[in-house]
């Protein structure tokens, strides 16, 4: 078997995002594993691959290994940092796995996800080195929000222009293949357990369509991308005559014609559409606010680290039901959740609990107990330090 590797030193890699929260998670993560007595090293890669000044820095740290949320840019195709440092790396996603199936080629390389679906999909792809590796919050956040809330409701992110996508692809595709998409964005909204991979397949075989010349990373990117776009808007939508206050932009990762907020919810006389904030503000709005809407359709089994945050700030996340959040939570009890595609629910919930502010604290506090005994980044550094070495002695031994 050999000697299991002892974890010393673990060197960091941050780099941009919208939002910043992938730096914020790298900050908060670095400082748990320091307190569990490992020595950390943040490196921000910004938007660029590493250079070379970069490497020697890494390589003069000595780290056992080096890891980064998601991923970082390949110095070329198919060549990672980590190949040229022939140093074991740690691909934290926090993003649909298909997205980074190629992180898997190489022996250097280990991949944690949040969805356990996404572990499945890649284990069964590959002789990769995975396993689940959920989001989590800091210890510090532990439900004291502000004593007063002027926010009724919150989302934060992005919006994608979901109708301009489709359009975008029925130009594209025969009308069996367009119905095919349709029957599969119809099953993730709708489906509390049903992947977008398990949707496209299960659309595909009953279309009885060749599957000659069709490319189903492409599929899937209109599946995610729609379904993103569409559930959101129809969460938002569904709350009336209470003030909802959105954060985030247009997403610039579709090329399409990218209509934003206005576009999809100008007609609504209660939501304020405000700019994006970084990851740390929208922390400070968060403790400021009674109710958080999540929406991820894309995680049917895994998790957002929006619900996580809105319970240590105070805030009672609603989202819709999925097989994480129900067998970890209990609804109404510790969660707010709305079954998949039934967005009336969700404002619902939303009179419901603004109406009795006794009842949303009960539910955040029973919700933030919860969070800080198993969704804290200590709590992450205990269970990686747990599955790290066999898998850092796999790629020793070459396997």
């Amino acid at each position: 078997m050999g000697i299991v590797p002892t974890i010393d030193r673990i060197c960091l890699i941050s780099n941009y995002n919208l939002y910043e929260s992938k730096r914020h998670f790298a900050l908060k993560f670095a400082e748990a594993l320091e307190r569990k007595g490992i020595e950390t090293l943040i490196i921000d890669a910004g938007e660029a691959a590493v250079d070379l000044e970069t490497i020697k820095r890494i390589y003069n740290f000595k780290p056992t290994l080096t890891s980064s949320f998601n991923t970082i840019l390949p110095l070329s195709e198919q060549h990672y940092l980590w190949d040229e440092l022939k140093i074991p790396h740690w691909s934290i996603l926090v993003d649909p796995v298909i997205y980074n199936m190629g992180l898997a080629h190489s022996p250097y390389s280990i991949v944690s996800c949040v969805d356990m679906g996404d572990c499945q999909q890649l284990s069964s792809a590959t002789d990769s080195r995975v396993f689940f590796f959920p989001h989590a919050v800091e210890r510090n956040l532990n439900g004291q929000g502000d004593e007063h809330k002027p926010y009724d409701v919150v989302f934060f992110g992005s919006c994608y222009d979901y109708e301009g996508l489709r359009q975008s692809w029925q130009d594209r595709h025969s009308p069996e293949v367009n119905n095919m998409l349709d029957e599969a964005i119809d099953i993730v909204l709708t489906d509390t357990t049903t992947s977008i991979a398990e949707a496209l397949v299960t659309s595909w075989n009953r279309s009885l369509l060749s599957p000659s010349g069709i490319d189903f990373f492409t599929l899937f990117y209109y599946v995610d991308y729609y379904t993103r776009g569409k559930e959101r808007v129809e969460l938002i939508r569904a709350i009336k005559d209470v003030p909802v206050h959105v954060f985030g932009e247009t997403s610039q990762e579709m090329d399409v014609n990218r209509l934003g907020w206005d576009h999809y919810l100008g007609d609504c006389k209660n939501v304020k559409l405000h700019p994006s904030v970084p990851f740390t503000e929208s922390l400070k709005i968060l403790k400021k606010s009674k109710i958080a809407l999540n929406s991820m359709p894309f995680f049917k089994q895994g998790t957002h680290e929006r619900v996580f945050t809105a319970l240590g700030s105070g805030a009672l996340p609603i989202t819709a039901g999925n097989i994480f959040w129900l067998d970890h939570f209990i609804n109404e009890e510790d969660i707010a959740l709305y079954a998949p595609g039934k967005w009336h629910q969700a404002g619902e919930l939303v009179h419901r609990y603004l109406s009795d502010e006794n009842l949303r604290q009960e539910v955040v506090a029973k919700g933030v107990a919860k969070v800080q005994q198993e969704h804290n980044w200590d709590r992450r550094a205990e269970q990686a330090l747990e599955m790290l070495p066999p898998l850092l002695s796999q790629i020793n031994r070459g396997e």
